[in-house]
């Protein structure tokens, strides 16, 4: 069974109103304006069919709408209903004022994990009561929470942020417990499990390589398994951001035992599937 481990849609009220919700959300502005790729479950649905992908995964943004923040979860988890390919992960806005509940309301309807985070350490966010109830219901149904990790150098892109390496390691070091999957191969955070403490310390982390040919060259996955380890490596798009093909041609140095590994062992076994 081939995973794609992350992906995004949104409903099309979001995309035939781009303007409307760009005044609501601060990182809805980030992401999108009238030019970006906006994708709903039909697409998806078909682009993995094209493309040998049994089952996907489904997430959010961190949103900082309530409005937009269950829209989109809401959407998902409809979407789940009608398509079976779609292994949802809901998000959370962690300005809200009382969204747990509503968590435990998504992980009901079957939410397989948290996420896509995107989180402002500018704002002190490790302190931030809803992430920490957020990760103690997580840790509580062993589900993973997927967050978004940005690159230290390099070219800037939109939502880039300021996840950084060292932030990631502080979180994970602080929730030594949680499952964590760091996208972007946790902002370059991999390559740093070559220290033996770090290593210790991510032992519940693992990497997508979301939007990997944006960001890194095809070497990025041997490297990555070399460093950290290859039970912690999953294949990730990012679509609509980038076709799956493209993302899927990256995997060509691979041997089969790492491609089953990070397309399908390991989605199966972080998302307890």
């Amino acid at each position: 069974m081939n995973i794609d481990s992350l992906t995004h849609i949104l409903p099309k009220e979001i995309s035939e109103e781009i303007d409307r919700f760009k005044k609501l959300d601060k990182k809805f502005t980030e992401l999108f304006d009238e030019k970006t790729k906006i994708s709903q479950a039909e697409e998806l649905i078909g682009e993995i069919k094209k493309n040998n992908i049994d089952k996907v995964v489904v997430g959010g943004f961190g949103w900082s709408s309530d409005e937009i923040t269950k829209m989109v979860n809401e959407y998902i988890l409809d979407s789940k209903n009608k398509y079976d390919e779609i292994i949802p992960v809901c998000s959370v806005n962690l300005y809200s004022k009382n969204p747990e509940l509503e968590l435990l309301n998504y992980i009901d309807k079957g939410a397989k994990g948290v996420g896509e985070l995107h989180l402002n350490y500018d704002e002190e966010i490790e302190n931030n009561k809803i992430l920490i109830n957020t990760l103690k219901i997580a840790l509580e149904y062993n589900l993973p929470t997927i967050i978004h990790g940005s690159e230290p150098v390099g070219h800037s892109y939109p939502g880039k942020g300021r996840n950084l390496p060292e932030k990631l390691y502080s979180l994970a070091k602080k929730n030594p417990s949680n499952k964590f999957i760091f996208s972007h191969f946790g902002g370059g955070l991999v390559f740093y499990e070559h220290m033996p403490e770090v290593k210790e310390a991510l032992r519940n982390v693992y990497y997508d390589s979301a939007a990997q040919p944006f960001l890194y060259d095809k070497k990025i996955y041997k490297n990555a398994i070399s460093s950290s380890n290859i039970k912690k490596i999953l294949f990730a798009s990012d679509y609509p951001l980038i076709n799956i093909k493209r993302c899927l041609s990256q995997l060509s140095d691979l041997s089969e035992d790492e491609k089953n590994h990070i397309l399908s062992y390991n989605p199966i076994s972080v998302f307890n599937l």
